[in-house]
């Protein structure tokens, strides 16, 4: 049996990276984007890294000094991502069939390159994989190549670290000395599942870079450590043990929250919230083909001079499992008019669906009500034509108001170039004058 091929292609620097694109004043500059509430950093550019500027790092620790040393940043921009994401993975299906691509993450995608080795160069034809992504979206790519899952993860790293691979790694056409001296250069905690956690405990056993784990004693360290390491050093060597993903597979719950901006004590903006997190949650409920019998709703409440929250929740089972947007929103609502209180401050709720069954083997009782049933589904697929066709927010469940104090602080954020008529990129005339005159 021929060994597999594995690709990992990932977007560097993603979000960074999307934000130039619109932007080109960016270019070498230190950038750095934010999370929810502009809380963290979770997107850096290469200039910021140089910076130590570490990722995940909370951005008052570092804000004062990072912007005397000249860093720009930017609050998150979900809905520019996620377009960008979305022509990303369209961009890989013009290269190889739907069937051989697995979404990991917003920005990258494992590839099943096995049945293409006898029609290409693998390596060639990857490299014109990513200067097409850039000369299309502007993304700048790199791509690993190896006989598992975890070699092109590995080969994905090597590509971006080193720059002679010109983006792309392909550890399969790598000879023996070579990869050696990459895996002994390389700290284990860079592998795959491993982590720095992990990568701490393995220096009892003598294990710092990526070649003592490749040659190691896999059995022993299954038995001190889990079956996972086992299994990541059978695809260090090459055998691959991680198939590709079922992207059907169904979560067991869906979850769906966000920190205010500041903290609320009225009810009818956290209502507004509450509908909007119903309406994010039920995007992928119906995603996924499934149905919701359990509905969790939690308020949390801000406690005066102490630096942590108080959670209040609660649970309600559903008559029958569904996937009724209307009834959904009418009980998590329900809910909260039990939790809210006149008196208190609120910084956070969060909506997360669970007992979910799949839709297609789910069969009513003679208890439930299967004409209104029959006929909220009509109304719920009218309701994802009519969003697919003028966008997610044409139609909204609920009351609607232009208070909007409950969302997320954004005090950086970048216009919705792709998916915001009012923030479509404009060419100002006087300025291409006086670019012409120049």
């Amino acid at each position: 049996m021929a060994e597999q091929i594995f690709a990992l292609i990932d977007i560097n620097n993603c979000y960074v990276s999307c934000e130039r694109v619109f932007n080109p004043r960016l270019n070498n500059k230190p950038v750095v984007v934010l999370s929810n509430n502009d809380g963290c950093v979770v997107s850096r550019s290469n200039e910021a890294k140089a910076l130590n500027i570490n990722m995940a790092v909370p951005w008052y620790e570092v804000q004062e000094q990072a912007e005397q040393a000249g860093v720009i940043a930017y609050s998150s921009n979900y809905a520019l991502y996620a377009d960008f994401s979305d022509r990303f993975f369209r961009t890989l299906e013009t290269f190889f069939r739907a069937e051989d691509l697995e979404a990991y993450s917003i920005d990258e995608c494992f590839i099943h390159l096995s049945s293409y080795r006898d029609l290409f160069d693998l390596e060639d034809y990857c490299r014109k994989l990513v200067q097409t992504i850039q000369k299309w979206l502007g993304l700048p790519c790199c791509i690993g190549i190896g006989y598992s899952k975890t070699q092109a993860k590995l080969a994905n790293h090597f590509a971006k670290k080193k720059q002679g691979f010109q983006n792309v790694c392909d550890l399969t056409q790598l000879d023996l000395c070579s990869f050696e001296t990459l895996l002994l250069n390389t700290n284990v905690s860079e592998i795959w599942g491993i982590g720095r956690k992990i990568s701490k405990q393995l220096e009892a056993y003598k294990i710092e870079n990526c070649y003592d784990l490749t040659f190691a004693n896999e059995h022993h360290l299954t038995r001190a450590f889990s079956v996972l390491i086992g299994r990541t050093i059978r695809e260090l060597k090459g055998q691959s043990c991680i198939s590709l993903d079922d992207p059907e597979i169904p979560s067991k719950r869906i979850l769906s929250s966000r920190s205010f901006a500041s903290a609320l004590n009225q009810i009818d903006i956290i209502k507004q919230a509450i509908i909007f997190h119903v309406n994010r949650a039920h995007q992928r409920l119906s995603k996924q083909q499934q149905l919701c019998a359990v509905i969790h709703v939690s308020l949390y409440e801000k406690i005066p001079q102490a630096p942590y929250k108080k959670s209040l929740s609660t649970v309600i089972g559903l008559e029958y499992a569904t996937d009724d947007l209307l009834l959904l929103t009418q009980t998590a609502l329900q809910q909260i008019d039990v939790l809210f209180k006149e008196n208190k401050k609120y910084v956070k709720v969060a909506v997360m669906f669970s007992a979910l069954h799949s839709k297609i083997q789910h069969i009513n009782d003679l208890w439930h009500p299967v004409q209104l049933i029959q006929q909220r589904d009509e109304l719920m697929k009218t309701l994802a034509q009519v969003k697919k066709r003028y966008g997610s927010d044409s139609v909204q469940v609920g009351y609607h108001s232009k208070e909007n104090s409950w969302k997320m602080r954004q005090q950086n954020l970048s216009p919705r170039y792709t998916t915001r008529w009012s923030d479509i990129l404009c060419i100002d005339d006087s300025h291409m004058a006086v670019t012409q005159n120049k």
